[in-house]
């Protein structure tokens, strides 16, 4: 380096100064440029410092902003999540959108979306592709996240993959929460796998989640619980916890669709269930796809409880397709819906796809049966299942009732009250069987009250009318009193108000029951009550018993009803017919073996058969096992000795009965036929006499008729036509007399006057037996008959068409009219009725009358 010295030095020259430092001359220009050049770098550095600083400080900055950012949709979320509402998880998914947008591999944020999304699926059953969309995306994330984590577990429940749910929970239930926009939301997984599991502890599952509610404020933690409740069967503690839950958030219409399904699902409060509904699934609300389902349910089982079946199934329906597998209440009421419509083939689609558990599933196949009205089979059912079980005491009581084992019935029933408390259809059950076993006054009110209020329950009105009808016969004398209307030996009068308001409870059951069979067979009865008085009520009394059959043909008793009216009638082949068809159906009783006993024996007094079918004594067999009296079966078994020509072992079994009972007018009937066919006339005669001494006057007819046999057997017409005149006037007079017994005995009455050659009181007969029983063909035959043998054609003609017109197979009928048409001198009309009745008649003993009229038109 260079250094010049300037001042007075002598020689004033200047020398240069070598710097002892260095070795060589310094350069004092480079040495300058090199000093501004590091001043340079040390500006440059320090403005590079500046500017990494100041861009530090910069993304620092901007870090917390996005952070800030992140955090408040975070936040925002969270608030949101909490409130609930479908509407509300929908705008909060939608800002979780926003923030992705800004934060795109934000893990936090993509997670919270997926949870809103799978909560907006699982609870609402809203935006499914969206969910999927959503969930599929956390597979790209580094880490997994609490609330993606959380969503896959919600997708797996709502794909009905509970196993894998119950897999994946405890996992998630294990990681960190502390920035989930729904901290401890898997207590609501884990609530809504027991509503989903048949097998869980919802007990457990009601006691974890309320333990949470006070640490969380979420909506949708308070209404699983309500549901819980409704599930677990304490409906008061659900509508409780609804009501709270509405309390703090009243825009969430899924509560409000709750409120409407849960009464809906306690038959309570109708009126304002449909308000409700009709609110909800009007244009003023947009309801999230569950909740509606729910609205649509409740408006349809109010339907389907005010008789409008079409109507309320239809709602029921729609409902169906969009309920989860998961929500039992729902589908379980809904098929309750489906069997109260008595749709038998939807109840057990549903059941299939309801995912039950089996004894569940049973219990509800044995409903069906029962709403099918197959009792029987319903019963058999239940008995294999848990007794225990709520619906199990419910639908044992209720098919109790349905075959009037009142009884029976009322532990059950008292059971199911305390256990499903407030069923419409148990109080109107429980109300039937007071009337039968209890207060019956109260029990009618009790059932109008029902009627009034719940006109569509089932049951009621049928309910109302028995007891309208235990009220009439409530006074009626023990010596003339029984509750069956049919009993026409009572001297008493019935409450006749009291049967006017039966009659009209009846007729309304019939407008408004689904399967009306038991009012029907009461209208039946107190029809056929004054079948006496007007016996042209007969057609009306079948129809009726035929409604029932067809409204239940399940339940035999019906059908067993209908076969034994008609053995009653002696409509004798269309009885038999039926009445063997019954026979093979259980639970009749031991009277349809012995009608058909009884039955087999009166078509060999009417000619229609020459011996007893194979069958008979297998049916007295069939009727002592199922515990029919001894007296009856003693009396079929002596009448089937005497057609068999063995009177001797026929009196054994009858003298006894006589003798425990002398007033048995049956039995000493057939004691003197006995006596008749051992050709004992005297003791025959003696028992006769003894009978006219000891009966009262209007119960000797059938034993004049026996005076009468008597006499005709010993060839004296005359005493024998007035015998039998005389025990005809009591009989037509008595009005226990069977229409058999009338049939029978006034053709004998007619056929002995006819021989004694008094024809006028003959058709005087005739003309009384088809006022008593103007339905019954064989009547109007015996009548033309009669009216033959006193030349009136003309009316001879008119019955015998009557005849003819009643019963088209009777070969009775068209014999007597061919033998009109003879009087009238068309023996064209004579051949082809004649024919006709051959060909009806083949193979009975009348078979030879009917030859003998046709052949016989060729010697005219």
């Amino acid at each position: 380096m260079l250094n010049y010295r300037i001042g007075g030095h002598r020689g004033s020259s200047l020398r240069p100064v070598v710097d002892p430092l260095l070795n060589q001359p310094r350069d004092l220009i480079g040495d300058i440029h090199a000093q501004q050049r590091r001043k340079l770098f040390r500006r440059v550095a320090l403005g590079v410092a500046l500017f990494v600083v100041l861009l530090l400080i910069a993304v620092a900055l901007k870090f917390l902003a996005d952070r800030r950012d992140r955090d408040t949709c975070l936040s925002d979320a969270t608030e949101g999540f909490a409130l609930g509402t479908s509407a509300e998880l929908a705008s909060v998914a939608t800002e979780l959108e926003g923030c992705i947008t800004t934060h795109p591999d934000d893990p936090l944020l993509i997670g919270a979306l997926a949870l809103t999304r799978a909560q907006l699926l699982a609870e609402f059953g809203e935006f499914e592709v969206e969910t999927r969309d959503a969930v599929a995306a956390l597979d790209g994330l580094e880490a997994p996240v609490h609330d993606g984590e959380l969503a896959r577990v919600m997708l797996d429940l709502d794909d009905g993959e509970l196993a894998a749910a119950r897999e994946r929970l405890p996992a998630v239930e294990s990681m960190d929460d502390s920035r989930s926009i729904a901290p401890n939301h898997e207590v609501w997984v884990g609530g809504m796998l027991a509503i989903a599991d048949p097998e869980a502890d919802l007990d457990k599952a009601i006691d974890t989640i309320a333990a949470t509610l006070p640490e969380d404020s979420s909506i949708s933690i308070r209404r699983l619980l309500a549901t819980l409740h409704m599930h677990a069967g304490d409906p008061s503690a659900a509508l409780a916890q609804l009501d709270d839950a509405r309390s703090r958030s009243q825009t969430h219409l899924g509560l409000a669709a709750d409120e409407a399904l849960y009464n809906a699902l306690l038959r309570q409060k109708l009126a304002g269930v449909a308000d409700v509904a009709d609110q909800l699934l009007g244009d003023d609300f947009e309801l999230a796809q569950r909740d509606r389902a729910h609205a649509l349910l409740a408006r349809g089982v109010v339907r389907v409880q005010s008789g409008e079946i079409e109507a309320g199934m239809k709602l029921v329906d729609q409902a169906w397709a969009a309920l989860p597998g998961w929500d039992k209440l729902s589908r379980t009421l809904a098929l309750e819906m489906a069997m109260e419509a008595s749709d038998g083939e939807r109840a057990r689609t549903w059941i299939d796809e309801a995912g039950l558990r089996a004894s569940e599933s049973e219990i509800y196949e044995a409903w069906v049966k029962l709403v099918e009205g197959d009792v029987m089979a319903a019963l058999a059912d239940l008995a294999k299942l848990p007794q225990e079980h709520p619906r199990v005491a419910l639908l044992q009581g209720l098919a109790l009732v349905e075959q009037n084992r009142f009884a029976e019935a009322q532990p059950w029933l008292e059971r199911a009250d305390k256990l499903i408390p407030g069923r419409v259809d148990v109080e109107v059950a429980r109300a039937r069987v007071e009337v039968h076993t209890g207060d019956t006054e109260a029990a009618r009110r009790k059932l109008e009250a029902l009627a009034e209020e719940e006109p569509f329950a089932p049951r009621a009105w049928t309910g109302l009318g028995e007891a309208n009808l235990a009220v009439a016969y409530r006074d009626v004398e023990a010596d003339g009193a029984n509750a069956n209307p049919g009993n026409k030996s009572a001297k008493a009068k019935p409450d006749a108000g009291a049967l006017r308001e039966a009659r009209r409870a009846f007729k309304q059951a019939t407008e408004r029951e689904r399967m009306p069979a038991e009012a029907y067979l009461h209208l039946a009865e107190l029809t056929d009550a004054k079948r006496r008085e007007d016996p042209k009520l007969v057609p009306e009394v079948l129809e009726l018993l035929a409604k029932a059959v067809a409204a239940n043909p399940k339940l035999p008793r019906y059908a067993e009803r209908e076969a034994l009216y008609l053995a009653e009638l002696s409509f004798r082949a269309p009885a038999i017919a039926k009445l063997e068809v019954v026979l093979e159906l259980p639970g009749t009783s031991a009277k349809v073996p012995l009608a058909l006993a009884e039955l087999a024996l009166d078509q060999i007094e009417f000619d229609e058969r020459d011996a007893l079918p194979e069958a008979f004594d297998a049916w007295l067999e069939e009727a002592k096992e199922r515990g029919a009296p001894a007296r009856e079966l003693d009396v079929l078994a002596a009448r089937a000795l005497l057609e068999r020509d063995q009177p001797k072992d026929a009196l054994a079994k009858l003298e006894p009965l006589l003798n425990a009972n002398e007033k048995d007018i049956e039995v000493r009937v057939y004691v003197v036929s006995a006596h008749m066919d051992l050709r004992d006339r005297d003791t025959a005669l003696a028992t006769v006499k003894r009978g006219l001494g000891i009966l009262d006057n209007e119960r000797k007819g059938r034993i004049y008729f026996e005076w009468a046999n008597i006499m005709s057997r010993g060839g004296k017409r005359r005493p024998a036509a007035n015998y039998a005149n005389s025990g005809w006037k009591k009989l037509s007079s008595q009005p226990d007399t069977s229409v058999a017994e009338l049939l029978i005995y006034a053709a004998e009455a007619i056929r002995l006057l006819n021989r004694d050659k008094q024809p006028k009181p003959a058709a005087s007969i005739g003309r009384d037996v088809t006022g008593l029983v103007p339905f019954h063909s064989d009547a109007w035959v015996i009548r033309a008959n009669a009216e033959i043998r006193t030349n009136r054609g003309s009316d001879a003609k008119a019955s015998a068409e009557k005849a003819v017109e009643l019963d088209e197979n009777n070969p009775r009928a068209h014999e007597v009219l061919g033998q009109v048409w003879l009087r009238f001198g068309r023996k064209d009309r004579a051949k082809d009725s004649f024919e006709r009745a051959l060909e009806l008649g083949e193979g009975t003993p009348a078979e030879k009358d009917y030859k003998k009229s046709l052949n016989g038109l060729g010697t005219l």
